[in-house]
């Protein structure tokens, strides 16, 4: 593919765009203002809730954010670069795109993860404004709002529950239908993700070239874990990092260097720049 039809570069955060303390290099942070001068878009795809993600972006402005595992779609792009009749697209923060669970679903998979995994299961839930877990424990960010779960009474985008048996997400995800859920483990920590059908990174994708007017094959997309298989191999350049797990290395178009040695930043400055 000719990487001069490059319009957008969406990048995961964790093991990604991070080093693995969680910090961005300087060096990255110019190669990506440095693309941006030039026209393309840099965004992020993330399954952190916004209001975490964005804490950690300090000298990064991105253009479109995809938080919430594919949840919430932001776009924040300059005035020069919207098509005419946009400005009504977008509203107060810019989302272009929300899917979350409804109150009574999260209710009921709240519930449910305690019937099914015990009543210490560990788990958390985030939406558009906040973050909220049942345990007080580090869990390598510092922005949770710790709740017991008993009176939750909002929407929400994401579940997490910290289990890796298959067959009790399953119980838990049936509660309100399989078939409406999308779940997937983490490959670092032991925990399952648990979103609604239409929360994924390529769906969220697929809205977003709707609403720019472009095509998937602009985009070139950085990851390194489960949730990134779609988002890959929907775009038109997938690129695993080299400390991604193997089944992301073997849908991808290309394997960069690692989030430690900034491959994101390097593959831009070689193959953009």
């Amino acid at each position: 593919m000719d990487n001069r039809n490059i319009s957008i570069i969406l990048s995961d955060l964790d093991g990604t765009l991070f080093h693995d303390d969680k910090s961005i290099s300087a060096y990255s942070k110019q190669i990506i203002a440095e693309a941006q001068k030039r026209g393309i878009l840099f965004g992020v795809c993330t399954s952190r809730a916004k209001v975490n993600a964005v804490k950690f972006l300090d000298g990064i402005q991105p253009d479109i954010l995809i938080t919430n595992g594919g949840g919430l779609v932001t776009v924040e792009m300059p005035k020069q670069v919207r098509h005419d009749g946009d400005d009504g697209r977008y509203d107060d923060n810019g989302v272009i795109y929300s899917c979350e669970f409804t109150v009574e679903e999260i209710r009921t998979l709240i519930k449910t993860t305690f019937e099914v995994c015990g009543p210490d299961a560990v788990l958390s839930v985030d939406n558009d404004h906040g973050l909220y877990c049942n345990t007080k424990e580090e869990l390598g960010d510092k922005y949770w709002t710790h709740t017991d779960f008993a009176d939750f009474n909002e929407t929400a985008m994401k579940m997490c529950i910290e289990t890796l048996d298959r067959e009790k997400i399953e119980k838990v995800a049936s509660s309100i239908g399989i078939d409406k859920i999308d779940y997937l483990p983490f490959s670092d920590i032991p925990w399952y993700k648990l979103s609604k059908k239409g929360a994924t990174k390529e769906k969220a994708i697929e809205v977003l070239c709707e609403h720019l007017k472009i095509i998937p094959s602009q985009i070139a997309a950085f990851g390194d874990d489960f949730s990134d298989i779609g988002m890959l191999k929907l775009c038109g350049k997938g690129l695993a990092m080299e400390n991604a797990i193997p089944e992301v290395k073997q849908i991808a178009d290309e394997v960069c260097a690692s989030n430690e040695a900034d491959g994101l930043a390097e593959w831009i400055k070689n193959h953009l720049l």
